[in-house]
């Protein structure tokens, strides 16, 4: 009697806790969406290479550096056929202007994502300094005295030149403005820094150009050569007086130094790339 009423209760206790497996749900899978996802595009470029900037702070100048004519010629010299650019990260930008503006672009320094096409290697030495183009004037002035006697010399410009350490002497030099327009550059940087005027670009002698540092920037200065004659008292005015642009803090004092003394012993002490060029350049074209 025992036995069978422990086996019903066992019974009964199966049936009360006893749960049927759920019905399996069938697998049904939405259809796979095959319409290709939409190409990104950056938010700034120039020809669609991506300008993605390093800090946070530089975002609010990319649409104006993105503009800029300096920074758009720049990307313009990259040879295609040389290089395959994927990106171009900007690290530093300066400004001529409190705000950004394009035609107000200074100075950029940049790192460059790039592929060499000669060797399908990665681009190492990849950072560049962007300041854009400069002129310099090789002047040669001939000092003509009251006995017709006449001496040649090479009119040189002595201003404050921190990078370099301190005062040097140079020859008349700047920057390429925004408009690329180097003729109105050499015409309003002679004038500024020696108070010479000259009436026509054509009386400029073209001497190329050359880059000051190819492995770090894009600077590439056209040199120029151009001839005057002045009497020995307009000779004395010019040292007795300062030039240079105020709004730009320049005090330039002049040097007149005669050209045989230059190319002697001159050019070694000045350390004027753009000088011991163009001088070189010019005397290699007058006395040929």
């Amino acid at each position: 009697m025992l036995s069978t009423f422990a086996f019903l209760w066992v019974a009964l206790m199966a049936c009360v806790y006893y749960i049927p497996d759920p019905e399996p749900v069938p697998d049904i899978k939405p259809p796979l969406d095959k319409t290709p996802a939409p190409a990104s595009t950056p938010e700034w470029s120039i020809q669609g290479i991506p300008l993605i900037p390093k800090h946070p702070h530089l975002i609010k100048s990319m649409t104006a550096l993105q503009t800029a004519l300096k920074m758009i010629n720049w990307v313009n010299k990259l040879d295609k056929e040389e290089m395959q650019v994927k990106s171009i990260t900007v690290t530093d930008i300066d400004w001529f202007a409190a705000n950004p503006t394009p035609e107000k672009l200074g100075f950029v320094k940049v790192s460059v994502d790039a592929i060499d096409l000669r060797t399908n290697k990665k681009i190492i030495s990849n950072i560049a300094f962007i300041r854009g183009d400069a002129v310099a004037v090789l002047i040669v002035v001939k000092v003509i005295t009251p006995s017709n006697a006449i001496t040649e010399y090479v009119l040189l410009c002595e201003q404050m030149r921190l990078p370099a350490g301190g005062y040097r002497k140079e020859i008349c030099a700047g920057m390429v403005d925004a408009s690329g327009n180097i003729g109105s550059v050499v015409l309003k940087e002679v004038e500024e820094e020696t108070g010479f005027k000259i009436k026509n670009v054509n009386d400029l002698i073209p001497l190329g150009s050359t880059y000051t540092s190819q492995g770090g920037s894009d600077e590439e200065v056209f040199l120029y050569a151009w001839t005057t004659t002045i009497t020995e008292n307009e000779f004395v005015e010019k040292l007795s007086e300062v030039f240079g642009n105020e709004e730009e803090g320049e005090e330039i004092k002049l040097h007149f130094t005669p050209m045989s003394t230059l190319r002697s012993t001159g050019l070694t002490q000045m350390k004027d790339a753009k000088a011991e060029i163009a001088v070189r350049r010019y005397c290699a074209t007058t006395f040929a």
